[in-house]
């Protein structure tokens, strides 16, 4: 009989939904992250299809795997290995991440703007007084570097605040409701110099990698805010560091680094007006509903699979993002 293997985290719940999905054709294991190494030895070489994470260990014993379903958006562990089995689907869980990611990017965003981490400190000293100069978003000018789900809620949510928000896309596509205008990248560099906030929310490509260097970062307005919850390598890390240290930026909120996570002793750490989180924006699980959305996507796949259809959210390695259409 064919396998589908579950190495990913779903609860019992979702995973009765899984099996109902892949239906009577498939025995459907659930590899604990504990199982000893012959029974995952055993369980990675004859599946089928995967859905969740496996390293690259685990891709060399699935022999007959056939299509992998990530339970994440990115994909770039995958498509920058070059062992990745020929012929192998892949597929991620774009489109599940929105709502969690654009809510931690304004809780973000707000505790730097009103200062709230210092008047958490102030409670517990029990001081009162002004922390700073404030910012607000009302009337404030966005731009997001990526439109799809996280780029298009987060654009809700900002539009919501009263801001103008500018999209940024790797090339031309169809204008959208959800924000102002949406531009390309290589427009980008004219918009940067008006901008109040910008928030990177991309994938590793080779044109994302290092685009925010010194050059860029100096481009943008002295009190101007960077967010990134997309990858850390969009942002040259060093030169963040030193801009922030030099009084350039309100601050930046940074869900991703590079490297990840930064040593003990790196000055992002300890800088007042940096919000720093380890990568936690969007976790695959731990919130209900975004588990529901990843299981719902990767069900859909599994009755598409079954019936030989085109599955959803493919990863074109060429790109690294998924495809359209």
């Amino acid at each position: 009989m064919r396998k589908l293997l579950i190495t990913a985290e779903f609860s019992e719940a979702s995973v009765e939904k899984l099996r109902e999905a892949a239906g009577p054709n498939f025995q459907v294991e659930v590899l604990a992250p504990d199982s000893e190494s012959m029974m995952r030895y055993a369980a990675f070489r004859t599946a089928e299809v995967i859905i969740g994470e496996p390293n690259e260990e685990e891709l060399e014993m699935a022999e007959s795997l056939r299509w992998l379903q990530l339970t994440w958006a990115g994909a770039e562990r995958y498509v920058k290995n070059p062992n990745f089995p020929a012929g192998v689907t892949l597929t991620n869980a774009s489109g599940a991440f929105g709502i969690t990611v654009s809510e931690h990017i304004l809780a973000g965003v707000l505790t730097l703007c009103r200062h709230l981490t210092a008047y958490r400190t102030y409670q517990f000293r029990t001081v009162a007084r002004p922390a700073g100069r404030e910012k607000l978003l009302f009337g404030a000018t966005a731009l997001v570097f990526g439109t799809g789900d996280i780029g298009t809620q987060t654009a809700k949510r900002l539009k919501a605040f009263g801001m103008k928000v500018i999209g940024v896309f790797r090339s031309r596509r169809p204008q959208s409701t959800d924000f102002d205008r949406i531009i390309t990248m290589a427009e980008a560099d004219r918009f940067l110099p008006l901008a109040d906030l910008v928030v990177g929310c991309v994938p590793e490509t080779k044109h994302t990698v290092h685009y925010f260097d010194r050059e860029r970062l100096l481009s943008m307005k002295e009190d101007a805010i960077l967010v990134n919850v997309g990858r850390g390598s969009f942002v040259v890390t060093e030169d963040l560091a030193q801009l922030l240290q030099e009084g350039h930026l309100f601050g930046a909120v940074l869900d991703v680094t590079e490297p990840e996570p930064l040593p003990p002793d790196h000055p992002l750490r300890h800088l007042r007006n940096v919000v720093l989180t380890p990568h936690v924006a969007g976790p695959s699980f731990g919130a209900e509903e975004t588990e529901n959305k990843i299981t719902a996507i990767c069900c859909d796949n599994l009755r598409r699979y079954n019936s030989a259809w085109p599955l959803r959210n493919q990863v074109d390695f060429a790109t690294g993002y998924r495809r359209r259409g």
